[in-house]
C-alpha cells in the first residue's frame, strides 16, 4: 500500500491542494455567478467526491499490468541466479561487470538475459530495470 503512495505521490498531493482551493473558495466567495451556471458553496462541495473518484481512478489505472506480470514473474519463474542479474541489471552493471562479478562467462549471462526476457515479457534491457527497480523496492520492504 505504502509503495502506491509513493508512486502516486504527486496524484495525492495535487488532489489535496484541489480540495482545500475549493475549500477555500466556498469560504470566501460564497455564491458567484458565471454564465449561466452559478456556483455556490453546495455545487462545489459536490466536485469533491468526482474529484476523488477521478484522482483514485488514476492511481489504480496506474499500476499496469506489466508490473503485475513482471512482480508474478519474479516471485514464481525466476531463479535466484537470474535474480542476482536483475539486481545487478538494475544498478546499470553491463553484461561483463555481472560475468565478472558472478563469476560467469559472458554468454552465460546473456543466456541468462534472454530467459528473463521471457519470462517477465521485458522488452530490452531499459525495460526490464526500470520494473526490476519498482520490484524490488517491494521485495526490500517486505
Amino acid at each position: 500500500m505504502t509503495a502506491i503512495f509513493k508512486k502516486n505521490s504527486i496524484l495525492i498531493i495535487l488532489t489535496i491542494l484541489v480540495i482545500l482551493g475549493m475549500l477555500i473558495f466556498n469560504v470566501f466567495h460564497y455564491s458567484s455567478s458565471y454564465g449561466l451556471v452559478e456556483i455556490n458553496n453546495r455545487n462545489s462541495l459536490f466536485l469533491v467526491p468526482f474529484i476523488l473518484l477521478v484522482c483514485g481512478l488514476g492511481v489504480l489505472l496506474g499500476t499496469t499490468k506489466k508490473d503485475i506480470e513482471f512482480e508474478l514473474a519474479y516471485q514464481n519463474q525466476i531463479t535466484d541466479r537470474e535474480k542476482k542479474v536483475i539486481e545487478l541489471i538494475s544498478q546499470g552493471k553491463k553484461n561483463q561487470e555481472i560475468a565478472d562479478e558472478l563469476f560467469n562467462d559472458i554468454s552465460t549471462i546473456k543466456t541468462h538475459l534472454n530467459n528473463i526476457y521471457k519470462k517477465t515479457g521485458a522488452k530490452n534491457r531499459k525495460e526490464l530495470a526500470l520494473l526490476s527497480k519498482t520490484i524490488l523496492e517491494k521485495v526490500g520492504n517486505q
